[in-house]
């Protein structure tokens, strides 16, 4: 009997999922954030996708059920003020909570229909080792400020092509962001550059452009102190 009881244990255990969040009160939406759909979860069972951005206004209102990492969302009320994706022309959209390596959310919610949003209220642990693009990058979140002028980059390494880019849509188009401006640390990558015998890795980052939109690039090491 003892024999048995623990098999069945062991058999429970294995068919446990390795993780299992709680819905209510969680928010899902673009991966790098910015303008996009977002999924809120509230009480008594309901959800909200609604359009964050200029032109939002159009939003779908509904209700759903979880069990463990599986989730139906059952639409209601569909407001059609401008394009709404496609998955919300289903009366029901299966969906699954997945672990992801993205350095910007825990867990992604993927559904029927083309239904792909992640988790706002989860990140990684710090120095858990992610993927941005093609790159290995480890989490650190900071903030950082800019000792020297310094060119924002497509990819860790001076082989890489740098950014030129406005604010807020001016005409003025920049090479490089100046001394002392201040902008977010997301990681750091496994790769490090000597420059001038001094060696770095190089810092993801990521700064505002304007109301909607997000600048993320990558920065050498040696021209960010980073703030306490």
């Amino acid at each position: 009997m003892k024999r048995l009881f623990l098999i069945i244990q062991l058999f429970v255990l294995i068919n446990l999922p390795a993780f299992s969040i709680e819905l209510e009160g969680t928010t899902w939406g673009p991966e790098k954030r910015g303008h996009g759909f977002y999924l809120t979860f509230s009480k008594n069972n309901s959800f909200k996708l609604s359009f964050s951005g200029e032109g939002g206004g159009q939003n779908v209102i509904g209700s759903y059920s979880q069990k463990q990492n599986d989730v139906l969302l059952n639409i209601e009320t569909v407001n059609e003020w401008g394009v709404l994706p496609a998955y919300t022309k289903q009366k029901e959209i299966k969906c699954k909570i997945e672990d992801t390596d993205s350095l910007f959310s825990k867990y992604k919610l993927v559904g029927t229909g083309g239904l792909e949003l992640w988790n706002l209220d989860h990140k990684p642990e710090e120095d858990k080792k992610c993927k941005v693009g093609d790159f290995i990058i480890y989490v650190f979140n900071a903030t950082g400020k800019l000792n020297e002028n310094a060119r924002i980059r497509e990819g860790p390494g001076l082989e890489y092509k740098y950014y030129s880019f406005s604010f807020e849509d001016f005409e003025t188009i920049n090479h490089s962001l100046p001394k002392g401006y201040t902008l977010d640390v997301l990681g750091y990558s496994e790769i490090t550059t000597i420059v001038d015998g001094i060696g770095f890795p190089w810092y993801y980052c990521v700064f505002r452009k304007n109301m909607w939109e997000n600048q993320y690039c990558w920065i050498w090491g040696g021209l960010i102190d980073i703030k306490g």
